[in-house]
């Protein structure tokens, strides 16, 4: 049995977060119907991708059914609210004014739909002087502090690479529509919700948050090392490789410098404790790094790995999905899709025993379920056909 069989999900949301946290939901059985505009969500045309589907879109939408609709028709509208009528959670990420243009605002969706969890993403929440302006995922790294707290040393500020704050707050949309179901058993109400980018992100970061609350202390952009531990970086290999190591305590770091065949180290009034090798942060890099770059990186991975010391190679995507551990964690699942062929999506990172999640369906053409959508809300051929031909649906 899949833990969440039997609760209905309108994903209403574009881009990354709401689609993200509606496919979490659809990965343990939820029943995801994915509401796109007539033209497709946006992110359908972001970057590289094949036959018409990003790999944008196709990295945050599976395990549901779609259907397209235009809500500017009285007949898409209420189709969407015939959606509502029947689902558990709506999740959308509409501005205030596009909300309120389609009476689809937190009080007017709870007011028709007492039962519906309606969860609105946002860049910023619901309140405050920014509330209602768009935002996008750099924005959510400049505001929160990620950026200022990302970078070389001594060098500027930068964001992450990949969408952090979008993806961080799909898993709070999730986690939002989860509690909400629990307290519904309890109320028989739903309620209405709200996820931001700010939010997730400002959150994401609290151990160094708690740093800063707690003591003032403001952390120096680290790089790839670390304000509390030496050895803590990446060495290049002689390969054109790096490797990442750890040795945060005594025991680590003495493990570390025998398997490097470097001893010595060990009585260096500048190393021999670990608050002299962080004062020496940049005297302990140069001891190691001449080693690193005498052997390959994999080379270098198997020896540390031997002796139990943390450390992972600095892998490429095209390295990653194919690392055997990665396989093993079922990262990366392999789909099989009508049009495009066998795909390859990113996997569940959460294990169940007993409610283990599964990737059902893959990622969706536009509007590719609206036919089936419709007949199980009760439209004929005919309403159908009438509806396609008015452009009300795709």
């Amino acid at each position: 049995m899949a833990a969440l069989e039997g609760i209905r999900v309108i994903d209403a949301a574009t881009m990354v977060a709401g689609p993200l946290g509606a496919s979490i939901l659809g990965d343990f059985g939820a029943e995801v119907i994915k509401v796109e505009p007539i033209a497709g969500d946006e992110s359908r045309t972001f970057g590289p991708g094949r036959d018409g589907m990003s790999g944008v879109y196709s990295g945050v939408n599976r395990n549901k059914t779609a259907i397209a609709l235009d809500l500017r028709t009285e007949d898409g509208l209420r189709i969407f609210h015939e959606l509502c009528a029947g689902a558990d959670v709506l999740i959308e990420n509409m501005l205030p004014a596009v909300r309120e243009r389609f009476g689809l605002t937190s009080d007017e969706l709870t007011a028709r739909h007492p039962h519906l969890i309606a969860l609105n993403v946002s860049g910023y929440g619901d309140t405050g002087p920014l509330a209602g302006r768009p935002a996008m995922d750099p924005v959510a790294q400049a505001m929160t502090g990620f950026m200022a707290a990302t970078g070389w040393r001594g060098g500027e500020a930068i964001k992450a690479g990949p969408p952090i704050a979008d993806s961080s707050a799909g898993y709070l949309v999730a986690i939002a529509a989860l509690v909400a179901i629990l307290a519904r058993q309890k109320t028989e109400r739903g309620q209405a919700g709200s996820v931001s980018l700010v939010g997730a992100l400002f959150h994401l970061q609290t151990p160094w948050l708690g740093q800063f609350l707690l003591a003032g202390y403001v952390q120096e952009r680290p790089g790839n090392g670390s304000n509390f531990y030496a050895p803590y970086n990446a060495y290049p290999t002689r390969d054109g490789g790096s490797v990442h190591v750890v040795a945060f305590n005594d025991r680590h770091f003495a493990k570390l410098v025998r398997a490097m065949g470097r001893p010595e180290l060990l009585d260096d009034p500048l190393f021999d404790t670990a608050a002299h090798r962080l004062e020496n942060a940049a005297g302990i890099d140069a001891a190691l790094a001449p080693w690193f770059a005498a052997h390959d990186r994999d080379e270098i991975i198997s020896l540390l790995t031997s002796h139990d010391i943390i450390c992972a190679p600095v892998l490429s995507y095209d390295e990653a999905v194919e690392h055997p551990q990665i396989r093993a964690m079922d990262l990366v699942m392999d789909v099989a899709h009508d049009e495009l062929g066998d795909l390859r999506v990113p996997g569940i990172p959460i294990t169940l025993d007993r409610t283990p999640g599964s990737i059902r369906r893959p990622p969706s053409s536009v509007g590719e379920h609206t036919s089936e959508v419709l007949t199980g809300l009760g439209y004929s051929k005919e309403d159908i056909a009438r509806l396609r031909a008015a452009a009300a649906v795709r």
